[in-house]
């Protein structure tokens, strides 16, 4: 799936949990089988314009809103993820390496031997 593909469908996980309806009953007020939510919540499968509506109809909020708070919260989960120190490069994020970027183990090749 597309990134904003994902992106959208996050959003109305996001949708049916705040709902307070069980995936079964979302799933039934949108129209869907269970199976047919499940496929599409484990991002194995994109959502049309008209599981969108569908969704957009149960929920109240409109299809756009739906679209327009994906990238909201998208981008409100990525600053989060700054803030919280969980972006780095996983070289640098390996056990062991951060004391041999400082210099505290290994070699030190800047003094003669």
């Amino acid at each position: 799936m597309t990134p904003l593909a994902t992106q959208i469908m996050n959003e109305c996980i996001r949708i049916q949990k705040a709902s307070g309806m069980t995936v079964a009953d979302f799933a039934k007020a949108c129209g869907f089988s269970r199976d047919y939510w499940y496929k599409h919540a484990n991002l194995s499968r994109p959502l049309t314009i008209g599981d969108l509506e569908r969704i957009s109809n149960a929920s109240g909020i409109s299809a756009e809103d739906i679209v327009t708070n994906s990238r909201r919260h998208a981008i409100e989960e990525a600053e989060a993820k700054v803030r919280s120190g969980g972006y780095g490069l996983a070289a640098y994020n390996a056990h062991g390496k951060q004391e041999a970027i400082n210099g505290e183990a290994g070699p030190d090749y800047d003094e003669p031997a």
